[in-house]
């Protein structure tokens, strides 16, 4: 963004730490003794904590001498893609520097900005930072909804906040800016639900115009949406589009075209889903990759696939007690096959030691190796399925780490390295020790829950779009006790984003079922698959034909009664 620097008259320019920085007048010489100087040791400096470190950019909160407390941003700057686009671009902390004024100046609540810095040698950028003012005691918007308006039921107090928040966005718009990634992690919110300010922060990526563009108006609004999906429903959502367009005269943009024919919730709802579909898939595919989350090392000959929280070296020093347990047959191994071996292990974290599982994938044969060109080998399948399965709402054991050796064709052993999720939790243990034999009104009662939780589970797998092709009550956990959690493990065959067909709905729910102990009684097998029908009308009433085609796959699987069968 080119332009004068608002208050440039005010600014005060000095060299600190290799950057050159440049300070409101006022609190420069504060700015300059207090984080211009001690830059490159905030790390080691007491009271000064992380908010975030990530591939773009640190960000502390550190206490000045005054009492106040100041936000400092670094920006990271590395590769010849960013010293080839900030050669003809303005860096991220300029951009934030300029749009902060701007938005302040406009009257709209944000992170304002006291110092900007850049290192630049012959025109190429190769460092930047940037201080504001803290925002005290804000929360993102999303958890201020649902800590302040959605637990305590306050319709009104929600109405009226989201009023407040469409009329935000179309006052920004109005000033000339887009956001471009205007998300409810963006939005910080202050004050007391019936008194709250919204801030808008993260401006790396905001553009001003004279006027803003219909598309980029109709981004920032969709993208706020999507990102508020689990905290507003289809009314609320065409309730804020409605205020948006009410402001200060018509918007001429799309939302009072789609408002004026009745048709915004069928235009803008789909595409919330797709931007929803797009958003699963690629925080899926990061788990493969470098990103703020996932790492990826090589050690000892190995590729590792890890969550940045994890040492990959703890990782490595897994394997050879694994070996040896796995030759010992000693009584931490779970299983021992052809195919896989697991056993429990513990793993050395920051946190302390962690119970770990660790599953070994052997290396397969000629047809194996060969299938592996053209379709993901198990383990890696099993590690993206694990974090997929996390993204898209549904609890699983961990994945913390993946341990290749070779590639494609070439692919030998591998190694998951999973949550612990402990053997007495196991849906079928659970099942056995609390409902096995004559019990009482209160026993039945929470049987009942039970059930309906785990038809529910199995509802919003299928409604998603996720099939787990081993779905049995081993692999299953329980947590909590009246209201119960279930957590997946063994997810290699999970499949993602395809409409299930009839056929592996079917099966599903037979292998569930011939999985279950006996003392789960056939009223409530009837009651679980009137909760896992309840949102498909034509299901539920052609509930005969599906239980008989049930019982026809169970059939065909050892059934267990009173006993687990692995």
């Amino acid at each position: 963004m080119a332009g004068e620097l608002p208050g440039s008259d005010d600014l005060s320019t000095f060299e600190a730490s290799g950057l050159v920085w440049r300070a409101e007048a006022a609190h420069a010489a504060l700015v300059q003794r207090e984080i211009a100087e001690k830059i490159d040791a905030l790390d080691r400096i007491a009271g000064v904590e992380l908010i975030k470190r990530n591939l773009v950019r640190a960000v502390w909160r550190v206490p000045l001498s005054d009492g106040r407390r100041v936000i400092v941003k670094r920006y990271r700057v590395a590769g010849v893609g960013d010293f080839m686009k900030y050669a003809v671009r303005d860096s991220r902390a300029l951009t934030e520097w300029r749009v902060g004024r701007g938005l302040d100046a406009a009257g709209i609540a944000t992170a304002v900005p006291l110092a900007w810095a850049e290192r630049r040698i012959r025109g190429v950028l190769r460092d930047a930072a940037l201080v504001t003012r803290e925002i005290p005691d804000a929360v993102h918007l999303n958890a201020f909804v649902e800590r302040h308006l959605l637990a305590s039921g306050t319709d009104s107090l929600r109405a009226s906040f989201y009023d407040d928040l469409a009329r935000l966005v179309r006052r920004m718009h109005d000033a000339g800016f887009v956001h471009n990634d205007f998300h409810g992690g963006n939005l910080l919110v202050v004050g007391s639900p019936a008194a709250p300010r919204i801030h808008v922060i993260d401006l790396h990526s905001v553009a001003r115009h004279g006027r803003p563009p219909e598309a980029a108006r109709w981004f920032d609004l969709v993208k706020l949406l999507h990102s508020m999906l689990t905290c507003s429903t289809v009314a609320e959502r065409r309730r804020i589009c409605e205020v948006y367009e009410s402001g200060a005269g018509t918007s001429g943009t799309r939302i009072g075209r789609l408002l004026a024919a009745g048709r915004l919730s069928a235009e803008l709802e789909p595409e919330l889903e797709r931007m929803e579909r797009k958003r699963v898939r690629s925080r899926t595919d990061r788990s493969l990759g470098r990103s703020s989350k996932f790492d990826v090392s090589t050690l000892d000959g190995l590729r590792v696939h890890h969550l940045r929280t994890v040492d990959p070296a703890a990782v490595v020093a897994l394997l050879g007690p694994h070996r040896r347990d796995v030759a010992a047959r000693a009584r931490n191994v779970l299983k021992d096959g052809r195919r896989s071996a697991l056993t429990t292990q513990v793993l050395a974290t920051p946190a302390g030691p962690r119970p770990v599982v660790v599953k070994e994938y052997r290396g397969g044969g000629i047809v194996d190796r060969a299938k592996n060109v053209v379709r993901m080998p198990r383990a890696m399948s099993a590690w993206v399925a694990g974090n997929g399965l996390l993204v898209r709402g549904f609890d699983a054991a961990e994945p913390l780490a993946l341990a290749l050796t070779g590639r494609g064709p070439s692919l030998g052993s591998a190694w998951v390295v999973m949550e612990d999720l402990g053997d007495g939790a196991r849906a079928d243990l659970v099942v056995l020790a609390r409902f096995a034999g004559d019990i009482g009104a209160a026993v039945r009662a929470e049987k009942a829950a039970f059930v309906a939780a785990a038809a529910d589970l199995v509802r919003r797998l299928h409604a998603s779009g996720v099939y787990h092709a081993d779905l049995k009550a081993v692999n299953v956990f329980v947590r909590g006790g009246a209201t119960p959690r279930f957590v997946l493990a063994d997810y290699d065959r999970v499949e993602f984003d395809r409409p299930l067909s009839e056929r592996r709905r079917v099966k599903n729910l037979a292998q569930l079922s011939a999985s279950v102990p006996v003392c789960v009684t056939l009223t409530d097998r009837l009651r679980f698959f009137r909760v896992y029908a309840a949102s498909e009308p034509a299901v539920a009433a052609d509930w005969k034909r599906w239980f008989r085609r049930i019982v026809a796959a169970q059939s065909r699987k050892i059934v267990v009664r009173t006993r687990p069968i692995e």
